[in-house]
């Protein structure tokens, strides 16, 4: 897996019961997905075609350091499928969840990705 991006739980970012908002990791995962397809496609014009369930296993406390890292699954024509992980350094895996993005031209329009070098 390649690390994509790392974050660091603030204060901001919990709720009453002092863990991480769900919707703030959902958008962090999003984020570093979008990174990640960006790069491996070598295509900046890139959407979330799909996220597959995913299941909070651990609670994210105030000053943890998450590590979001991917992998590819599969290339295709006009997408790019791949696995994205979230840990912290201690070794803790708060969830795994594939994510599918589809490339897209300045109209919006789905377009062929470019060749793999």
């Amino acid at each position: 897996m390649k690390l994509i991006t790392s974050k660091i739980c603030m204060t901001k970012d919990v709720g009453l019961h002092g863990n991480l908002f769900g919707g703030n990791m959902m958008a962090w995962a999003d984020e570093a997905a979008a990174i990640f397809a960006r790069t491996e496609c070598n295509w900046d014009l890139m959407v979330t075609r799909h996220i597959s369930e995913i299941d909070f296993t651990k609670a994210v406390k105030v000053g943890t350091i998450l590590r979001f890292w991917g992998t590819v699954d599969k290339f295709g024509e006009t997408s790019i499928t791949f696995t994205l992980m979230v840990d912290d350094p201690k070794g803790n895996e708060y969830f795994r969840t594939q994510f599918v993005f589809v490339a897209i031209d300045e109209e919006g329009k789905r377009t062929k990705l470019p060749e793999k070098k």
